[in-house]
C-alpha cells in the first residue's frame, strides 16, 4: 500500500489560497462540531490533507484488490458520516477516478454538525468537479447527532442502500462527548449503518489511536471490541497497532498522521 502522497496542486491551491485554510498542529481531543469559522479554517488547513492521503491510499489499496467487484457499475452512491470539510471524500474521489473509469456518477451524503464545515466542503467539491469526469451529486445533511435517539432518526434519511459508508475519525468525537453515554460507540454506528450498505458493499472506519480520556481506553481496542459485538466481517485492516501515513503540500512537508482502519463487508 502506499502511505506517502502529495496533495494535487489544484487542490492545495484551493483549500489554502481561495479557502485561506491555515496549517495549525494540535494533538488535543478533537470536537469539531463545536468549532467556529476560524477553528474550522484551521482544520481544512491541518486535517483535511491528512483525510485525503489517508482515504486516497486505502480506498486505492481497496479497490486494486477487488477490481472485479467494482468494473460492472457505472453508478455508485456513498454515506460519509461525520465529513467534516470533506477530505476522505476527495481522496475516495480520486481513487475511483484513476482504477474505476466505469463509474460515471456517484452519489453522495455527507452529514455532519458543524455548518462552517459543510459550507467549506460545498466549495471544495465544486473544484473537484472541474477536474475529475466522474458526476459528482453531492447532498449535505446538516444535522447534529447528540444521542442514540438522534442516531435513530437517520433511518428517515437514509432511505437508500449505499455501496460505500464511510467515517473518518468523528467517532472519537462521540466518546469524548459521551454521545452514547455509557456503550460502545462503534458497535452502535455499525449495528446503525451495516442494513443501510449493499450486497457487496464496504465500509471504511477510521479513527484516531490515542489513549481516551473519558472512556479510560486505547480507542484501537475499543473499536475492535465494538465491531466483534456487532459481528462484523471485517475484510481488510491495518497492520499492528496503527498505521502511519504522510501528505505533502505548500504548508508542511511529509506531515504524519496515525490512524487505525478497518473495511467492513456486508
Amino acid at each position: 500500500m502506499v502511505t506517502d502522497v502529495y496533495l494535487p496542486k489544484w487542490l492545495d491551491k484551493c483549500i489554502f489560497t481561495k479557502l485561506k485554510a491555515n496549517y495549525c498542529c494540535s494533538n488535543s481531543d478533537m470536537t469539531v462540531i463545536d468549532w467556529d469559522k476560524k477553528d474550522v479554517l484551521n482544520y481544512l488547513g491541518t486535517y483535511f490533507p491528512r483525510s485525503y492521503a489517508e482515504a486516497y491510499c486505502i480506498f486505492h489499496a481497496y479497490f486494486d484488490s477487488h477490481l472485479q467487484d467494482w468494473t460492472d457499475k457505472e453508478k455508485i452512491s456513498v454515506f460519509d458520516f461525520g465529513c467534516g470539510t470533506g477530505g476522505e471524500i476527495v481522496g475516495m474521489l480520486m481513487a475511483v477516478s484513476e482504477l474505476l473509469p466505469n463509474i460515471n456518477t456517484i452519489d453522495i451524503i455527507a452529514l455532519d454538525g458543524n455548518q462552517e464545515a459543510l459550507r467549506l466542503f460545498e466549495q471544495v467539491m465544486k473544484e473537484v468537479a472541474l477536474r475529475i469526469s466522474t458526476t459528482i451529486k453531492a447532498q449535505v445533511a446538516p444535522i447534529r447527532i447528540d444521542d442514540l435517539y438522534d442516531l435513530s432518526l437517520l433511518d428517515s434519511l437514509l432511505t437508500n442502500d449505499f455501496d460505500i459508508i464511510m467515517s473518518f475519525k468523528a467517532i472519537c468525537e462521540f466518546v469524548t462527548k459521551e454521545r452514547f453515554e455509557k456503550q460502545n460507540a462503534y458497535e452502535h454506528i455499525a449495528r446503525s449503518f451495516l442494513p443501510k450498505l449493499k450486497e457487496n458493499g464496504m465500509m471504511l472506519l477510521v479513527d484516531v489511536t490515542t489513549y481516551n480520556n473519558v472512556s479510560q481506553e486505547w480507542l484501537p481496542i475499543m473499536m475492535d471490541k465494538g465491531l466483534k459485538e456487532a459481528d462484523c466481517n471485517i475484510v481488510l485492516a491495518n497492520a499492528d497497532y496503527n498505521q502511519i501515513f504522510t501528505v505533502s503540500h505548500s504548508k508542511r512537508k511529509r506531515d504524519k498522521s496515525k490512524v487505525a482502519w478497518r473495511i467492513i463487508e456486508k
